[in-house]
């Protein structure tokens, strides 16, 4: 049936481009820590989080921060919005978004709101909360796009400053620049608030997505859409490794830094590396890890480290190279049936982030790249068992059973642990017993 339709390419034509920018905020937080108005735990380690608990004693930040960027003023010309984006002119009025991390208390939302009206005269702001009105009604899920369509029509420029809602099935063709200011974020919601400054509107629209980072080193929010565009990618490339379908990605999405003298367009194998040394993808492959594949007695025996459970002699190893063909054991007196509690979830995540993260050792004791190979080189050493059970604080048994499930997969370990030639380049096998 599909073959009697065509590709219509003008509609291809209507999704906008978009540009991403990492956009350094310790010029206005250390102004405001020299001038005294910030102290305390937010001038030792800045954070969204610690912003939105007290927006009052972050004021003096917040209100330089709102300033450099859509103002260009406070003598920090790397939050210059207009100058980072190469925006001369305007010629339709200007309508950003905001959206504050996902917690953020409809009371510190408001606050952060009329600092925002304080700052920026002549910007309409628009709050996006259950406890705001507009026109005498409650601003819901469901009235916000018409509310923000009415502020639109007034013709003055417009900041928009959301939380949780207006994440999806919210079309403003209209906002051209969004801000991210949150640290780091799950994976899905940050790609859905992206999406809000994609709507189609003129054919020569480019949105501009800003990450607002107190330290751009550590902020992965722009990782989480690569890695997962990727992943999609290799299911239709199988050909090519995971790194390499990255790089395909990264040619296709432009990522600047921001700069005094503006943005700078990052190199793919520099942002590839700053990736990897933030541990950014490592946390992205650890929020899309499928625990489904697990029963609840496995998670439940993973998150807690239970070695007698993956002692289980009905444990069937196949071939190397293909998944184990597990046959669950009969259930024990006393274990657990229902589904794993959400705080037994997440422990079992940690533990297998805790993995990949450490995949080096692995990889370097056993001396290859080959998980299935690794593993029987594993199964084998009952020296090299008590060194990587004493490595990695949990069962190796555990660690071989997550990775005979499949729980972590190949295309991963290859991504975190470059391999850039074929194994006989390895050097030799660490001795891990000693």
């Amino acid at each position: 049936m599909l073959k009697r339709f065509n590709v219509n390419s003008d509609r291809d034509l209507l999704a906008p481009d978009f540009a991403c920018y990492q956009m350094d905020l310790s010029g206005p937080v250390n102004d405001a820590i020299a001038s005294g108005e910030i102290e305390g735990e937010f001038e030792l380690l800045p954070s969204w989080n610690k912003f939105i608990a007290h927006p009052l004693k972050g004021k003096g930040f917040f209100t330089r921060m709102l300033r450099g960027v859509f103002m260009g003023q406070a003598n920090h010309d790397e939050l210059n919005a207009d100058l980072q984006a190469g925006i001369l002119h305007r010629d339709f009025p200007r309508v950003a978004m905001m959206f504050m991390p996902s917690n953020t208390r409809n009371d510190a939302l408001e606050i952060i709101g009329g600092i925002a009206h304080e700052t920026l005269g002549g910007f309409e702001i628009i709050v996006l909360c259950g406890s705001v009105k507009h026109n005498g009604k409650k601003i819901t899920n469901r009235n916000a796009e018409r509310v923000v369509m009415e502020l639109i029509e007034t013709g003055k420029p417009i900041l928009i400053i959301a939380s949780q809602m207006a994440q999806r099935s919210f079309s403003i063709p209209k906002i051209t620049e969004l801000y991210l200011a949150y640290d780091r974020g799950a994976n899905g919601a940050t790609i859905q608030k992206m999406s809000r400054t994609l709507t189609p509107g003129n054919l020569d629209k480019i949105g501009s997505i800003f990450s607002l980072s107190f330290d751009p080193n550590r902020d992965d929010k722009f990782d989480a859409m690569i890695v997962e565009t990727a992943l999609n990618y290799k299911s239709r490339t199988v050909a090519k490794s995971l790194r390499d379908a990255m790089r395909d990605v990264l040619q296709t999405i432009d990522i600047f830094e921001c700069r005094e003298d503006g943005a700078i367009k990052m190199d793919i194998d520099h942002y590839l590396e700053l990736a990897m040394g933030r541990n950014g993808i490592t946390r992205v492959i650890g929020k899309i890890i499928n625990l489904h594949l697990l029963t609840p007695e496995e998670i439940t025996a993973i998150a807690s480290g239970d070695p007698e459970y993956f002692r289980n002699p009905e444990q069937n190893i196949t071939e190397s190279g293909k998944v184990r063909n597990v046959i669950k054991p009969p259930n024990k007196i006393g274990t657990k049936t229902s589904d794993p509690s959400a705080k037994e979830m997440a422990e079992a995540r940690k533990v297998i982030v805790t993995i990949l993260e450490n995949l080096d050792i692995l990889i370097l004791g056993t001396g290859t790249y080959i998980i299935a190979d690794a593993m029987e080189t594993l199964r084998n050493s009952a020296e090299m068992q008590m060194a990587i059970t004493e490595e990695f604080g949990i069962p190796s048994a555990a660690i071989e059973f997550i990775f005979d499930r499949g729980i972590i997969k190949q295309d991963w370990v290859e991504l975190l642990f470059d391999k850039t030639n074929t194994a006989i380049d390895m050097p030799p096998p660490l001795d891990l017993t000693q």
